[in-house]
C-alpha cells in the first residue's frame, strides 16, 4: 500500500460529485470507472491529473509504465483526456503481487467449444491476440483497396511463424501496427501491454511513428532505418515479415495497374524502392539466422523493379 496524500478540497469535491462511467468493455477482466475531460469541468480535471502526476507513484500495467495515486480506497491514473479509477485491491500491481492476474486463456473460450488437449503449440494468449487484432482493425482496409486490413496482420504473423517466430514474436506480428495506426494510442498501447513486456517492446520497435499527423515520410523512414540497424533478432524478424508481405502486395497490384498502384502511396516509386533496398541491406547484415526470408524480400523488390522500371533514389 502506498501513502495517500491529502487532496485539496476542490479536488475532493470534484471527485465526489463527478459522474464516473463504468467501463463495460473491461467489465470482466479489469473493472474500473472513468471520466472524460470534455464531459466535466476541464480546469478541475487538469488539477486532479496534475495532482496524480506530482504525488503519485510509478508502477505498471503489464508492459506499460504508469503513474498511480491512491485515495480513499481507490487508485487513480490518467491517460490523456481520461482519468480512471478502481478499488486499490484491483490494481494490476496488487493482483500481480497476490497472484490474481486474469488468465487470458479465459477471455475467448466457450464451454462447449472443442478445445484440443494441451500442450498447445501456441497458447490462449495467441487466441486472444487474434481477437484483439481483428477488433482493433475491424474498420480498416488495405491502402487503396477494399481488402480488410486484418489480411496484412495475419500474413505478417504467418510469415514470422514460418521463419521460426516464438509466441511473443507471433503476437507482436499480429499487433505490429497497433501503436502506429490506431488513433487512440493510449488504449492501443494498453491492449498491446496485456500480452506482456516483450510483445510491447517489439511492437514499439516496429513502429515508425506514434503521432497524428505523422512526421514527413522521408524523415520517418530514415529514422526507422537508423533504429532498425541496432535492433535485435526478434524485432528484425517481425519487421522483415511485415515488409515482405507489403512488397508482395505491391507486386500483385503492379500486375493490375502500375500508375494507380504508386498513386496510393505518400512517397513516389523511386523513394519506395530506395527504402526497400535499404531494408534489404539491414536485414542481410543483421538477421543472419533468417537469410531465406531476406532472399524472399529481395526477390519481391526486384520484381517491383521489373514491373515498374525507372531510377531509384532517396
Amino acid at each position: 500500500m502506498h501513502p495517500s496524500i491529502e487532496l485539496p478540497e476542490s479536488i475532493s469535491e470534484f471527485i465526489a460529485h463527478a459522474i464516473w462511467t463504468f467501463a463495460k468493455t473491461y467489465a470482466k477482466a479489469w473493472p474500473h470507472e472513468y471520466i472524460v475531460r470534455e464531459n466535466v469541468d476541464a480546469a478541475l480535471f487538469d488539477e486532479l491529473a496534475g495532482h496524480i502526476d506530482k504525488h503519485g507513484y510509478e508502477s505498471h500495467f503489464y508492459g506499460r509504465k504508469q503513474i498511480y495515486f491512491d485515495h480513499a480506497g481507490r487508485t487513480y491514473w490518467h491517460m490523456g483526456n481520461i482519468i480512471n479509477r478502481c478499488p486499490e485491491s484491483d490494481t494490476f500491481h496488487r493482483r500481480e503481487k497476490e497472484g490474481r492476474l486474469p488468465r487470458t486463456e479465459a477471455v475467448t473460450k466457450q464451454a462447449k467449444f472443442p478445445w484440443p488437449e494441451e500442450p498447445w503449440l501456441l497458447s490462449g494468449r495467441f487466441v486472444d491476440a487474434l481477437e484483439a487484432a481483428a477488433v482493433m482493425f475491424a474498420d480498416k482496409k488495405r491502402k487503396g483497396c477494399d481488402v480488410p486490413y486484418i489480411s496484412h496482420l495475419l500474413a505478417t504473423c504467418a510469415i514470422a511463424l514460418e521463419n521460426g517466430a516464438n509466441e511473443d514474436e507471433a503476437i507482436a506480428a499480429l499487433l505490429h501496427d497497433a501503436v502506429e495506426d490506431i488513433r487512440d494510442i493510449d488504449r492501443a498501447r494498453a491492449i498491446v501491454g496485456l500480452f506482456g513486456p516483450e510483445v510491447s517492446r517489439i511492437v514499439e520497435a516496429c513502429s515508425d511513428a506514434d503521432t497524428d499527423p505523422k512526421p514527413p515520410w522521408q524523415e520517418r523512414k530514415e529514422r526507422y532505418l537508423d533504429r532498425l540497424s541496432n535492433e535485435d533478432q526478434a524485432v528484425l524478424l517481425v519487421s522483415a515479415a511485415d515488409k515482405l508481405h507489403n512488397a508482395r502486395s505491391i507486386v500483385e497490384c503492379l500486375k493490375e495497374d502500375v500508375d494507380s498502384t504508386w498513386a496510393r502511396f505518400k512517397a513516389p516509386r523511386d523513394k519506395q524502392l530506395w527504402y526497400y533496398g535499404e531494408l534489404v541491406k539491414i536485414y542481410r547484415q543483421h538477421l543472419p539466422g533468417n537469410q531465406a526470408l531476406v532472399d524472399e524480400l529481395e526477390l519481391a523488390v526486384n520484381e517491383i523493379k521489373r514491373l515498374s522500371p525507372g531510377p531509384v533514389r532517396p
